[in-house]
């Protein structure tokens, strides 16, 4: 809006101004000549132009911003608009005209003086351009620059001609700098002509020599595939050899899958988490199954139970999973087939690895420092170590039998690091240490040889006699038998603080404490179970507690410094195959049995579970481990099914999780007060500095 005319200005004086505006020459009209030549000249960003509404004090005064506005070449003002004059019909004579007349100019508000601007849009005028003065040395133009600077400085060598020169920066405060990097290659193309005719077109049909093949899906159904082959090869072999072809398939079974699975796959990476402040929640501890990873054969006859598995250090989508023998009862003739499969979540329904042998396959274990790099324990003894970041590559180094002589099933690997450790160029390989059935602990290397060095870190014997921890009856053996002097390691674990200090669980029960500064000896043992000890992990919130379970049907959890077990969990009549802590909550913890997934509460109950879940009845669990954040894990089978489970329903995590832990172990040793007198004068249990290790 426009502001008021104040009343200085006379409105004789307005007129004479409009005059002088209407008597221009720029004002006047131009020929019909003129016109066209003046649109020939204008483009169509130079005919777009800003109307202004400008009156006479904004000429004094100065146009503010809100006066433009963009509009229509010929489109009227909204203030014409506003006030056009209206008809008046003819009167009939000349004083009733003039009468006429004189109403209606009286009617008519005043015209405000006001004066229509044009801006019109000029072309692009440039007042400064510098142009780069530098150049890439390893180019024409670079090479043509650095002679002309050469010859520059031979002129100013001789005598007085040495010029003082000064580099220094202007304008900035500091020297912009960018990579080369950043600087692409020229994209070159071309035109190529290609003709082809119907009759070329159907020769090469004609020639092509077509099958046809049954291919089972999944075990369920079955579908028929064309294929064509020339002159007898069959072209698709070679193509699927091909590498840049099979990493496109790869990337096309991922983008497919996620199609199925993206459901799943958002839950398993925690893109939705419960609300803590919804009105309807529940604690119902539930396991949600989210898909299901198929065997290796659909034969259900082929003996290809999930011995083991390990999830990447560095890439929690990708886990490695072993399938082998785990119940020895039900085979009677040791199979000759075993698989490492590579699975990643983004594809559920194929592996992107498949290694495939002759033996039985018993654990696999990822290195954490070089994630890429794969161990791997087969039945027959052997430990070889593969390279899992290319297609088809061959392994790096396979164990041999001058230096590790075993034969017996190797049943855990894991990787150790040390300062001080030496024996390699490359520190971050770090060696690793493996158990076998026949009671030796083996420390292997990674040389520069297609062989890995091994030698014998730890020889263990049977115990003898009564030992710390739970009793039990030992019956002594009525005669020595040498095939029976060394136990059967069954789990290996590494202390969470002490790098040296590594445990091993055996089939009689007992728990050796060991250290790599001191082989071929133990330094503790203890007996945590009778009969053969599973499973042993330490808990995340505290590196002095660890749970054990075995054959004898009971979960125990040990405190270091007590010498009996603080809690016993027992619920089912059947051997517990597996039982670790919780990731994400400092008193549950899960068990695994021949059917049934248990969840453990030590807030709640410490004798029976909160929650107990069944998939697939009929076929028995072999192992579970937890993802890294500890909010699914996956369960293998006897079927060579591998389970992947969600939790649903669960209470949210406590803020101080160690106090909270601390509180459920006091309350479960409510009624034993010489025990509990003896945890409360072990004192802070937890880590130092309140910390936390939520990775196995």
């Amino acid at each position: 809006m426009s502001r008021p005319l104040r009343k200085d200005y006379r409105t004789a004086d307005f007129e004479k101004l409009s005059q002088l505006i209407r008597d221009h020459p720029l004002m006047r009209t131009p020929g019909a000549e003129q016109q066209q030549q003046l649109q020939k000249l204008r483009t169509p960003e130079y005919r777009t132009k800003c109307v202004m509404r400008a009156s006479l004090d904004d000429i004094a005064l100065g146009i503010n911003l809100y006066k433009l506005q963009l509009d229509k070449p010929h489109s009227p003002m909204p203030e014409e608009t506003e006030f056009q004059e209206e008809p008046v019909p003819s009167a009939p004579s000349g004083r009733s005209a003039r009468s006429a007349r004189s109403a209606a100019s009286a009617a008519r508000p005043p015209a405000a003086p006001f004066i229509k601007v044009l801006l019109r849009k000029t072309p692009i005028m440039v007042l400064f351009e510098r142009r780069s003065m530098t150049a890439l040395a390893d180019t024409e133009e670079g090479r043509l620059v650095i002679e002309d600077n050469r010859k520059y400085d031979e002129l100013l060598s001789g005598i007085d001609k040495t010029r003082r020169t000064v580099d220094a920066d202007t304008q900035t405060m500091t020297a912009l700098m960018k990579s080369r990097l950043v600087n692409t290659e020229r994209l070159t193309t071309t035109q190529m002509g290609s003709y082809v005719s119907n009759f070329e077109m159907y020769d090469t049909y004609a020639d092509l020599q077509k099958s046809t093949t049954s291919v089972e899906v999944q075990g369920e159904r079955k579908i028929e595939v064309t294929t064509y082959h020339v002159g007898g090869v069959d072209q698709f072999v070679e193509i699927n050899s091909l590498p840049g072809f099979r990493l496109a398939l790869m990337l096309t079974m991922r983008i497919l899958a996620s199609n199925v699975f993206e459901p799943q796959q958002r839950r398993y990476r925690n893109m939705a988490p419960p609300d803590p402040l919804a009105e309807d929640v529940k604690f119902k501890y539930r396991l949600g199954l989210l898909w299901r990873l198929s065997p290796p054969s659909a034969n259900p006859g082929v003996h290809q139970a999930v011995s083991d598995m390990s999830f990447c250090p560095s890439n929690g989508d990708i886990m490695a999973v072993a399938y082998g023998v785990y119940s020895h009862g039900k085979v009677g003739r040791l199979p000759r087939s075993g698989w490492v499969y590579v699975w990643n979540i983004k594809n559920p329904v194929n592996p992107e690895r498949c290694y495939h042998y002759q033996v039985p396959v018993v654990t696999v274990e990822f290195s954490p420092t070089q994630p890429q790099l794969l161990a791997i324990g087969l039945h027959n003894g052997n430990v070889e170590v593969r390279d899992i970041s290319g297609q088809d590559l061959p392994p790096l180094a396979i164990s041999q039998r001058l230096t590790s002589p075993h034969f017996e099933p190797v049943t855990a690997i894991k990787w150790i690091y040390f300062e001080g450790d030496v024996g390699t160029k490359d520190p971050h390989i770090t060696p690793f240490l493996a158990t076998s059935q026949a009671g030796a602990v083996t420390k292997y290397r990674l040389i520069n040889s297609p062989n890995l060095l091994g030698f014998e870190q730890q020889r263990l014997q049977r115990a003898e006699g009564e030992l710390e921890g739970i009793p039990i009856d030992r019956v002594p053996p009525a005669a020595s038998l040498l095939a029976n002097r060394h136990p059967q390691c069954l789990e290996l674990v590494l202390d969470p603080v002490q790098t040296d200090i590594y445990y091993v669980l055996t089939d009689e029960g007992t728990l050796y404490k060991c250290s790599t500064n001191y082989p071929l000896q133990h330094l503790e043992l203890r007996q945590v179970h009778d009969g053969p000890a599973a499973c042993m992990e330490f808990s995340p919130w505290s590196p002095r507690m660890y749970l054990t379970c075995g054959s004898d049907w009971c979960i125990r959890i040990w405190l270091a410094g007590i010498l009996l077990p603080i809690v016993t969990l027992q619920h089912h009549l059947s051997p517990v195959h597996c039982a670790r802590w919780s990731r994400t909550h400092s008193t549950i913890l899960v068990s695994l049995s021949r059917s049934t997934v248990d969840i453990w509460d030590l807030r709640n109950s410490t004798m029976k579970p909160v929650s107990s879940t069944t998939i697939d009845a009929n076929i028995f669990y072999t192992t579970f481990k937890f993802t890294h954040c500890g909010r699914s894990l996956a369960v293998g089978n006897e079927a060579g099914n591998l389970l992947m489970l969600s939790f649903e329903d669960m209470p949210f995590s406590p803020h101080f999780q160690y106090k909270q832990l601390k509180r459920a172990i006091f309350k479960a040793l409510s009624m034993q007060p010489d025990l509990r007198q003896q945890v409360k004068s072990v004192g802070y249990f937890g880590y130092p500095g309140g910390k936390s290790q939520t990775r196995a």
